[in-house]
């Protein structure tokens, strides 16, 4: 088994990137917060380099940006799970970069780039060849496959020699992933893999456990090392290149996020992947095999007994021959070789035959199709040596089930008649898509009978009637029937012969009756069907069975569907009667004599349908109920439309659409509602009827003059409750549902205050009163609860009442706040904000981004006391996800007892000097005796405020040691500021400002 190295990334100081997270589709093994087990030194990785993955939201350009900040370049970066290899620059500490860049938002994971190496034992050449494919019954199964070129393996390891004799023809997308190159240099180990798999049965050389399946060579390896990064590109490459199994015989003991998100990619596109479990004789976790979707493989002797070297546990999912086992190597020879290494491609041999077999299972289907095929060792059941069992290739393949079977035709010999049909049956599995069809010997389609139909298991079945696409018989010989069944990767077909004898005779399918008006219609379209050509006659006899129109004689005509088209005239051009008449067809066919004769019916009538309406009542009270208004009597069946019309014809409503209505008496309704579902106004209106016979002869009927009336319940709404916070006017929308007459009062406990508004007229629609606050004596209302009543009256004496809420209060709560704090970027604390209340109060505080969107409420009606307090916000979100922008908003609401809101907001930031810093100027005084060292710093401050200033000094940039530090007030005006240094270590100050609330503001200057 081969060993696995890393990922590369170069970091170097701050990221300045974050955002929104989102939920990947694994959760890594190891919590990217424990970097001390993911950067244990005892364990093997590239010393300056880091594998990053972004989270899938993160541009190119945030990216790149991230990475310039960092003075990194990326090395390497996979489109798959945007895992990003970088190399940090310098001594810095891994440990330390990676903690730095969870901070940012951008940043998903990051992890060491580990190594990753390969493992395999020599033996002795002279040992018996190849007894391994006896032990898994490879001869037995070889009679029911070989294996499918269909079915592709990748072997994701150390070069492949594509030329080797046991290997050409059956390479496909070789890769070498570290070179960037579809060139592959030989490598021993992945030739002999690559052999195991599917060396070719030629009469030379050794014998594959597939020898018909493609090998797709994903060289990852560097000499015998390889990179965690490179392996996980492989993966990808060979998952986005279609192979059906990854074979990884290559292991490291370190846990990889990047590794772990890649074989999950594979398995949820369908791709089986089995790994080595480690030639270290421990129970310790080797990854890839201890991954969730990885069937991890241990290695068993002749005797089926676990190696001395193979490792176990939890993880092991199948054993498989691992010693001495004869293979291809580079150089076009062979070599025994022992490990896990040679294990795991044994059982992906054995996979790629069970998917020859049946291409559609899933992952998890082979692995079950494995654990109930393999011979059980050790202890009974799975355990921690065996896995499942060591693998069998002909119980496996015994245990695959056919996707596609018995496909059976109910006729193979089918001699069509005309009237009889071949069914066609085929077994499919479920969760693919089937389609039937005929095609003849050239390949070409002639008739489709399913088309791509969903399937979930089970017998599909159709008929075919021998005609083709066209409706033609197809001529007597033999047709292929095929079952074409695909689950949207793999197709398979399965085909049955049948041979046609065409017996046929003509017929002709055709209505058996027609009615006909050519006052109404113009033309009548008589539809018929011929099932084969032949030749036609077509003639229409009146009662008396004498001609009246020749339509066709003897015409030859192919199959399929035609029309008769008449325009009610006989042969000499004159217009028929009214009457029924008799169209008789008949068919021949030319060759044989035989035929069939069909008689139509029709029925020639142009006269209109005859009928009266009248009203059931003059006034229809409109109340939202369905009532009926008018009645129509028809002198027979009729087709009916009737619609309500404004007594100027303009239409409202349609009631009816072409409704069949008997002869006799019937009733028509209307609700009052128009088209679009609305009630009418009131107005004068109007039923108008179309109706028509079976022949299309059409009549109209208009009713007399209606009265509309609105009787509908009146209904006022507005606001349920409204704050009355100040001693001005008051605006109070409502809206009422139709004209009438509006009362406003003002009450308490059911005691009229105060009448806005009495018996004002109003039209349909939106309205407003103005309310002052006062009573009817004209003073102000006191503090507390009050009630406005509408009381709604329409023309019919209807009322309805509306009864809102007023709550009267004019005290507030008055908040001073900075319009500007400072935001410390990974400070513990971005920003502190100290802000006063004029009362008490409950207050909410809410942190918002540079688009004024909340991110992080701080604080949610918590209770404050009068006076200065204070709030801190870390610089996290909702969400927990560390922000990085340099801009942000606060609010601070503030609401007093009585219910009154005061808001206040104010900038979080250092891109701007909080407003009361008018300008800040410094300058240094060199030493009189040595010029090259400062003795003083001066400083020239304009505040518009009281404020106060300390200055502490420190001996580097880094603020290590504290020298000194001082306090100093500053005026309103321009304040000059000496500060002489306590000694010359010192270079670096930091200007902190404090205002009257307490905030403070820093500065650094470095000298």
């Amino acid at each position: 088994m081969r060993i696995i190295s890393g990922i590369l990334v170069t970091l170097s100081f701050l990221l300045l990137l974050a955002s929104e997270g989102y939920a990947e589709e694994i959760k890594p093994k190891i919590s990217k917060y424990n970097t001390e087990v993911l950067f244990d030194e005892n364990k093997d990785f590239e010393s300056n380099e880091l594998i990053i993955k972004f989270k899938s939201e993160a541009t190119s350009e945030e990216k790149e940006l991230l990475l310039e900040a960092l003075k990194m370049k990326g090395i390497s970066h996979l489109k798959r799970g945007d895992f990003t290899l970088v190399e940090v620059p310098g001594k810095a500490e891994l440990t330390f970069v990676a903690e730095k860049l969870l901070k940012y938002k951008k940043v998903e994971y990051v992890e060491p780039n580990y190594q990753i190496d390969s493992k395999f034992t020599p033996s002795d050449p002279n040992y018996s060849k190849q007894w391994y494919l006896k032990k898994i019954q490879m001869p037995k199964a070889w009679d029911v496959s070989k294996g499918s070129s269909l079915v592709t393996v990748a072997v994701v390891d150390g070069g492949v020699q594509t030329s080797h004799p046991d290997l050409k023809g059956k390479i496909i997308y070789p890769y070498d992933v570290v070179r960037g190159s579809t060139s592959i240099l030989p490598d021993d180990h992945g030739t002999h893999v690559a052999g195991i798999i599917a060396a070719t049965i030629n009469k030379t050389g050794i014998a594959g456990i597939a020898p018909n399946v493609k090998i797709m060579p994903v060289s990852v390896f560097n000499g015998d090392a390889a990179d965690i990064f490179n392996v996980v590109d492989g993966i990808y490459y060979a998952v986005d290149h279609k192979a059906d199994i990854i074979n990884l015989s290559l292991g490291s003991i370190n846990y990889s996020y990047a590794l772990d998100y890649a074989i999950h990619y594979a398995y949820t596109k369908g791709v089986t992947v089995i790994a080595a479990a480690g030639n270290d004789d421990s129970s310790t976790d080797t990854y890839p095999a201890a991954l969730q979707s990885v069937l991890g493989v241990s290695a068993t002797d002749a005797s089926d007994q676990i190696t001395q070297f193979s490792n176990y546990g939890s993880y092991i999912d199948f054993s498989a021959p691992g010693v001495d086992i004869y293979s291809t190597v580079a150089g076009s020879s062979y070599r025994n070789m022992s490990g896990t290494s040679m294990a795991a491609p044994v059982v992906s041999g054995v996979a790629a035959l069970v998917l020859s077999k049946n291409p559609f299972l899933t992952p998890a289907q082979v692995e079950n199709i494995l654990k109930k095929s393999s011979a059980d060792l050790g202890n009974q059941g799975w355990d921690y040596l065996y896995g499942n069992g060591r693998v069998d290739a002909y119980k496996a393949l015994s245990s695959t089930p056919n996707p596609v079977y018995s496909l059976k035709l109910s006729m193979p010999e089918f001699t069509m008649t005309g009237l009889n049909k071949n069914t066609i049956s085929v077994y499919a599995q479920g969760g693919t898509s089937v389609s039937l069809y005929i095609q003849n010997s050239k390949g070409t389609l002639l008739r489709k009978l399913v088309t791509n139909k969903k399937w979930k298991g089970g017998k599909v079945t159709a008929v075919w009637d021998g005609k083709q696409e066209n409706g033609a018989f197809v001529p007597n010989g033999i047709y292929k029937v095929v079952a074409k069944v695909t689950n949207g990767k793999k197709t398979i077909y399965k085909a049955a012969n049948v041979k046609t004898i065409n017996k046929a005779t003509p017929s002709i399918k055709v209505t058996s009756s027609s009615q006909f008006s050519p006052a109404a219609n113009g033309k009548l379209r008589l539809p018929y069907e011929l099932n084969m050509g032949s030749k036609v006659t077509a003639i229409l006899y009146d009662r008396n069975k004498k001609e009246i129109k020749r339509f066709m004689y003897n015409k030859s005509l192919s199959s399929g569907r035609k029309m008769i088209i008449w325009e009610g005239k006989d042969n000499k051009g004159k217009k028929v009667r009214d009457g029924s008449y008799t169209l008789v067809m008949s068919v021949v066919d030319s060759r044989k004599g035989k035929g069939a004769t069909r008689k139509v019916s029709v029925k020639v009538d142009s006269i209109k349908p005859a009928g009266k309406m009248s009203l059931s009542s003059s006034l229809l009270k409109m109340d939202g109920k369905t009532k009926p208004l008018a009645k129509i009597d028809l002198k027979e069946s009729a087709y009916v439309s009737a619609y309500i019309t404004t007594d100027n014809g303009v239409r409202v409503r349609e009631i009816k659409s072409e409704q069949i209505y008997q002869r006799g008496i019937s009733s028509l309704y209307w609700d009052g509602k128009n088209d679009k579902g609305q009630f009418a106004a009131e107005g004068k209106f109007k039923f108008y009827v179309e109706y028509r016979d079976a022949t299309g002869n059409k009549s109209i009927m208009k009713s007399s003059v209606f009265t509309l009336q609105d009787w509908l319940k009146p209904i006022v709404k507005s606001s349920l409750n409204i704050r009355y916070q100040s001693k001005t006017n008051l605006s109070v929308s409502y809206n009422i549902s139709k004209q009438g007459y509006v009362t406003i009062q003002i009450v308490k406990d059911g005691k009229i205050l105060r009448t806005v508004q009495s018996g004002s007229y109003k039209h349909k629609g939106s309205h407003s009163f103005i309310y002052d606050g006062k009573n009817q004596s004209g003073t102000y209302l006191a503090d507390g609860q009050y009630q406005f009543k509408i009381t709604f009256t329409d023309k019919y004496k209807q009322t309805s009442q509306y009864v809102g809420n007023i709550a009267v209060a004019y005290e507030y709560v008055e908040i001073v706040a900075p319009s500007i704090v400072q935001l410390f970027a990974w400070e513990e604390v971005a920003s502190e904000v100290y802000y006063h209340l004029s009362k008490p109060a409950m207050v909410t505080i809410e942190v918002l981004n540079s688009s004024k969107q909340k991110i992080r409420t701080i604080s949610t009606n918590s209770s404050a006391l009068q006076g200065i307090n204070t709030f801190k916000w870390d610089g996290f979100d909702v969400n927990g996800w560390y922000e990085y922008g340099d801009v942000y908003f606060y609010t601070i609401r503030g609401r007093h007892s009585n219910g009154n809101e005061r808001v206040v907001q104010g900038k979080m930031t250092n891109r701007e000097n909080p407003p009361w810093l008018q300008s800040q100027e410094y300058s240094f005084i060199p030493d009189s005796e040595n010029s090259s060292i400062n003795k003083q710093l001066n400083l020239q401050i304009a505040v518009s405020d009281s404020i106060k200033l300390s200055i502490k000094v420190y001996d580097s940039i880094y603020m290590g040691e504290l020298l000194d530090r001082k306090e100093f007030e500053l005026k309103p005006g321009t304040n000059y500021v000496k500060y002489i240094k306590p000694q010359n270590e010192a270079k670096y100050y930091v200007l902190e400002y404090k205002d009257s609330l307490g905030n403070v503001y820093s500065f650094d200057i470095e000298e």
